[in-house]
């Protein structure tokens, strides 16, 4: 009997965690939720009330991003920017 203990564990142990992916995956909420997307000039607004109407950082923020991103929209540049800042300051 002792010699089906390890696997008695193990097969609970692996249930356990079944459960738990199981249960993370049902309470997730969708990524992108709410109003549709903004416009470059809402962002703008978001970015700048972010940075205390710093102008000269928003722009040297945006060039970097332009760099770092160069396919990227205007408005994913500061929808990056905006997402990055929040993150960076919870």
């Amino acid at each position: 009997m002792e010699s089906w203990t390890p696997f008695i564990l193990l097969g609970l142990g692996l249930l356990a965690l079944w459960l738990y992916m199981r249960s993370g995956s049902l309470t997730r909420r969708p990524a992108r939720s709410g109003p549709a997307r903004l416009t470059a000039g809402q962002w703008e607004g978001r970015v700048l009330n972010q940075m205390r109407g710093d102008r000269a950082r928003f722009e040297r923020t945006l060039a970097a991003k332009r760099v770092k991103h160069p396919r990227a929209s205007r408005e994913e540049l500061l929808e990056i920017i905006h997402e990055e800042y929040v993150r960076d300051n919870r």
